[in-house]
């Protein structure tokens, strides 16, 4: 395989950036994503794939919840922060003004929306684990235009 060909193709994909937000007791995180998808209409489930070596996988595993929410474009100082590892900036989602869903979990005050999620199952891929996860609660907040990883011109892909 051509390594510059693979690296263009997949930088070439289209994304959204993310905010998830979970909890599990007083056990607090918010990270960026960009890397889920809607996968049903009925029921409505999303995939969301995260990082294994995470704080936030331990999280949803034991709490089985998240939160999902819309940035609006204009936002790459958040995705920013909130994208850096749990590891060096423990309380990052306590530096933003935030809200908690019905759920718990943490929104971001500037979300355009969110979706509360329930795990439902996940499956291993690579570095990351997929989860499946039902939405079973839905807030529009305001209109704007979301956040895409090309606005922001961060890079990972590779």
């Amino acid at each position: 395989m051509d390594p510059e060909a693979k690296k263009r193709v997949l930088r070439a994909f289209t994304y959204g950036l993310y905010i998830v937000g979970c909890r599990n007791g007083d056990d607090t995180n918010a990270f960026t994503a960009n890397w889920c998808t809607q996968v049903s209409f009925d029921p409505p489930l999303i995939a969301l794939s995260v990082q294994k070596d995470g704080h936030s996988i331990d999280l949803i595993r034991a709490s089985g919840i998240f939160t999902l929410a819309v940035l609006p474009s204009g936002s790459r100082e958040l995705a920013g922060l909130l994208g850096k590892p749990w590891k060096r900036v423990p309380d990052k989602i306590f530096q933003v003004e935030h809200f908690y869903a019905d759920n718990g979990c943490p929104v971001p005050a500037n979300a355009l929306g969110y979706i509360e999620c329930k795990v439902l199952s996940e499956a291993d891929a690579g570095d990351s684990v997929v989860f499946i996860a039902e939405v079973v609660n839905a807030r529009w907040l305001r209109d704007g235009q979301p956040l895409t990883m090309a606005e922001t011109g961060f890079r990972h892909a590779g």
